[in-house]
């Protein structure tokens, strides 16, 4: 690609960049999919700064001609689908235009967000890549095996109803057995206190469309789940993130500073074993936040996807068992216990604000799978959830010790992690000096995936994490995978680190 540039020229250099780009792009010079030179090579070869090309590039991007990719680069798009070609009228009945969607789109939908994640996962992956990224856990054969036959009883037994409708907020034995599953941990509803949902993601976006209205505000703890984020976003609220001590202990001083002067609708925590963190909330700290919540009359959201995988002693009780006011939300759900193809989760709360969402989820989705409902049931009825959860404690607890000897092994100096104590998560902090944009590329070319850290806050962080999800891979393989990231992360490197490698049994991870 031939750029020409007249430095006597009054028109930026930036924008002749760019006129010439668009105008290869739109002659069909540059076909779609044509990846555009990385913008340092393009400067070098321009004798130019890189924050020259780098404006040119985002002219590009803003006119809908290119988009940029992580592991792919700048890609020429399709003009058809851009503003470029958009508005054109034809008198032509038998070749119409395409439509063009962009316009049409809500505030919302057009809304941009991050697809770094996405982006992520899609890169290229080697036959032999280790995976440390997706948040799922193991699919287990014995928990496979009793559910086929589970299944097959189902449908022989009950016919034509399991095809049926089951009531909006859940199967009435469905809730009591959820009831009676909560109750061993502390906390005492009544099945009309209890919605039952399609997976924990729908109770989030149940409050928010209930609670939320655009300029809300919500406290999260930082860093914190970036669904969660995103949801509470694109409800029009703004997310404030509350920090962490050097311990890694939430700081409830923090936490009343930012309820007294934002009045939030709801504070949002997972206390145990914390996605993407592993962080486990202390009793203390968990009782000291409730009478917070008391105080400022502030509801309390408490998911707990991960309290029932502790590879020790038992997590503390829920900040729901301990609530005598009815102020906590509690969401529950058994995607990151079973699989997320058993997509059921349910929320604990108030009967007030139950009705509402129970309203609110008949404009969704009616009710959850009535399918899925019965085979919870039958499985929680059986035994099976527990006879499994018995057996992944063990196996997860094996992967995470894996992970963290062949961390003590590989290592970059620098890098920190403490040992996650439940969960499916070690939360990793990289050098400062590793290039985060470098890694997914260098790691991707070494077979090896991760979550990158940034997007769990609601805030610029003050520093660089991955997540990786030691419970989902072949535990002969997690050395090699944590050797491979080790030697992505020395190619990223830039300089020497400042900070020095801390490595510790806890709970609290470096934050």
């Amino acid at each position: 690609m031939n750029i020409i540039i007249d430095r006597a020229s009054p028109i930026p250099i930036y924008l002749q960049i760019k006129q010439q780009i668009r105008d290869r792009i739109v002659t069909g010079l540059l076909p779609p999919g044509y990846r555009l030179p990385p913008e340092r090579k393009l400067a070098e070869r321009l004798d130019l700064n890189r924050s020259t090309v780098l404006n040119a590039y985002h002219e590009l991007k803003a006119a809908g001609l290119v988009e940029s990719f992580v592991g792919r680069g700048t890609i020429v798009l399709d003009t058809e689908e851009t503003d470029e070609g958009a508005g054109e009228v034809t008198d032509s009945a038998s070749a119409p235009a395409s439509l063009y969607w962009k316009p049409m789109l809500t505030a919302k939908a057009a809304a941009e967000s991050s697809s770094l994640i996405r982006d992520l996962l899609a890169l290229p992956k080697r036959q032999d890549a280790v995976s440390f990224g997706v948040g799922v856990p193991l699919p287990e054969p014995e928990l496979l095996e009793e559910l086929q036959q589970m299944a097959g009883r189902l449908f022989t037994e009950d016919g034509g109803e399991v095809m049926l409708h089951s009531p909006v907020e859940g199967r009435a034995s469905l809730r009591q057995a959820l009831c009676d599953r909560m109750r061993d941990r502390g906390i005492r509803c009544s099945k009309e206190e209890v919605i039952v949902l399609s997976g924990a993601q729908q109770g989030l976006d149940l409050i928010a469309r209930t609670l939320l209205s655009p300029g809300d505000c919500v406290l999260a703890e930082e860093p914190t789940y970036f669904s969660a984020l995103q949801t509470f976003r694109a409800a029009g609220a703004t997310v404030i993130g509350v920090p962490v001590d050097e311990d890694g202990r939430l700081r409830l001083d923090a936490m009343e500073s930012l309820l007294r002067s934002y009045r939030p609708k709801f504070i949002y925590v997972i206390p145990s074993y914390q996605n993407p963190s592993g962080r486990l909330m202390d009793t203390s700290v968990r009782e000291s936040l409730l009478h917070l919540a008391y105080r400022y009359r502030t509801p309390i959201v408490e998911e707990d996807p991960y309290g029932e995988l502790a590879y020790g002693e038992k997590s503390p009780l829920p900040i729901k068992a301990m609530d005598e006011h009815a102020h906590v939300l509690y969401i529950g759900t058994f995607s990151k216990l079973l699989g997320p193809g058993m997509r059921i989760g349910w929320i604990a709360a108030p009967k007030p604000i139950l009705k509402v969402m129970g309203r609110m989820k008949q404009l969704n989705d009616l009710h959850t799978n009535s399918v899925a409902q019965k085979l919870l049931e039958a499985a929680l009825r059986e035994g099976a959830v527990d006879r499994h959860l018995a057996r992944i404690r063990t196996l997860y607890r094996a992967r995470r010790d894996e992970m963290c000897d062949a961390l003590k092994r590989y290592a970059v100096p620098g890098m920190q992690w403490d040992v996650p104590m439940g969960g499916l998560f070690l939360w990793l902090r990289l050098p400062g000096c590793v290039n985060v944009q470098e890694l997914a590329v260098r790691a991707a070319d070494r077979g090896v995936d991760y979550i990158p850290g940034a997007p769990f806050f609601a805030e610029q962080p003050k520093g660089s994490y991955i997540r990786l999800n030691f419970a989902r891979a072949d535990i002969e393989r997690i050395g090699e995978g944590i050797r491979r990231l080790c030697a992505a992360v020395e190619d990223a490197t830039e300089g020497p680190e400042v900070t020095g490698e801390r490595e510790q049994e806890g709970t609290i991870p470096i934050v």
